[in-house]
């Protein structure tokens, strides 16, 4: 069911990146406008109130948290099928940044307390293929519901106004929100395990204040600077590339939207079950071998080696050359995902995970999803000065950006090792 939920988070961001260049010229909106609605609009929230809400994960009941926030920005992503400029799709954009806000939180700290520590990492590998699955079906959807739609006339809707063929796919994409809601009132809310022992004063395990987590966060700064910083690294890099990647399509090798979605959709959904497996198999290898920085280690190792792939693949002579590269770089990052997510869940206490998740996105929200797509633009136009050269603004940047992630990463190895070591002789089950 957390996975579906993801889906339709992804299903809504997946559409929006398949129509820049409908919405940019029927809106008559610069790159840098579409910049702005790609990333910045969906962030404000988690700015201003993302964060302060979590702590609401860590206080009551999850289940129906969830279902509130998935009709949340269902709505919203309908409501970009009605706005009719560039400040009414910045609003809507807006509210569905208030929806999937808490989403991830929500999902973390109920993984948590679904399963132990050494399950951990499998079940947040199958929750990520909602990520991949999602980001497949959003393409391929859009692709049909683009293809179905492209052409139709115009309707005018009273108070509204004009709803153009793209618009329709955002309200249609709004609709599919519907059955997931009622999927998530299904689920039932497991009981809160706390596996750190040291982490607050006696009596008060439940419903941390943000003070209280972040200052646990400074005193185990060695654990968490590494995934933060890392964090922020990547997030940057694939924020940009999701918010352009369709565009870039179109613009260096003339692909038109429904193609990209089609085969960036098929080739998306083929490697999510490849990258589940990696993911499940390679954290159980070394947790077989005795090793308790399994998860840093894995997450490490996993960015390493895609690096080379995401610097290449823009370079490629042709397009299925490209797609195959961003495909396997893509896929390599994925497995290592969910080592990512199981080592900050294991070492934060159960009445700070909300929040600590809350944090963990704002700095790939806010810093990525704010501010990538926003890079991205100032580059390709200001600094190359030619839309056409946006090949160049994905390779420079996953050249600078990946081998500081990965840097980031290997240097949180040891002090996690640590950590669970000392977690292990306090009596954690970890």
């Amino acid at each position: 069911v957390l996975a579906a939920v993801q889906m339709c988070a992804q299903l809504n961001d997946g559409v929006m990146s398949l129509l820049v260049e409908s919405v940019k010229r029927d809106l008559g909106l610069s790159d840098l406008q579409m910049s702005y609605l790609l990333g910045f609009s969906t962030v404000l929230f988690y700015v201003f109130i993302g964060v302060p809400a979590a702590r609401l994960v860590d206080r009551h009941n999850r289940k129906w948290l969830m279902t509130g926030a998935v009709v949340a920005w269902s709505v919203a992503t309908a409501a970009c099928g009605l706005a009719q400029n560039f400040w009414q799709f910045f609003a809507a954009r807006f509210g569905i940044g208030a929806g999937e806000s808490i989403n991830g939180p929500l999902a973390y700290s109920l993984m948590a307390d679904y399963f132990p520590p050494e399950k951990l990492p499998r079940a947040i590998a199958i929750y990520n293929v909602g990520y991949t699955g999602g980001t497949g079906l959003a393409l391929l959807l859009g692709a049909l519901m683009i293809h179905i739609l492209t052409g139709l006339p115009t309707i005018e809707i009273p108070l509204f106004g004009v709803v153009r063929d793209w618009q329709l796919v955002f309200i249609l994409t709004g609709l599919i929100g519907v059955p997931v809601a009622i999927l998530t009132a299904t689920v039932a809310e497991p009981g809160r395990r706390n596996l750190v022992l040291d982490a607050a004063p006696a009596g008060k395990q439940l419903g941390a204040t943000l003070r209280e987590v972040l200052a646990y966060m400074a005193r185990h700064w060695p654990v968490y600077g590494p995934i933060f910083i890392g964090l922020f690294f990547t997030s940057l890099y694939m924020f940009g590339m999701n918010a352009w990647r369709a565009a870039f399509f179109i613009r260096t090798y003339g692909w038109d939207p429904a193609k990209v979605g089609l085969y960036s959709g098929l080739l998306n959904l083929a490697l999510a079950l490849p990258s589940l497996a990696g993911a499940i198999w390679i954290n159980d290898w070394f947790r077989a071998r005795g090793h308790a920085d399994a998860n840093m280690r894995v997450l490490a190792i996993g960015f390493s080696i895609a690096t080379p792939f995401m610097i290449l693949w823009p370079l490629m002579p042709n397009a299925w050359l490209a797609l195959a590269m961003s495909g396997v770089g893509t896929a390599l990052m994925l497995f290592a995902a969910p080592s990512l997510n199981s080592a900050m869940q294991i070492v934060t206490p159960n009445g700070m995970r909300g929040q600590m998740t809350a944090l963990y996105l704002f700095t790939m929200m806010a810093v990525g999803g704010g501010f990538g797509p926003t890079l991205f633009a100032l580059i390709t136009n200001k600094v190359l000065g030619d839309e056409a050269l946006l090949r160049y603004t994905f390779a420079g940047s996953a050249a600078v950006l990946f081998p500081a992630a990965a840097l980031c990463y290997w240097a949180g190895v040891r002090p996690y090792r640590e950590r669970m070591l000392a977690m292990r002789a306090a009596g954690a089950p970890v």
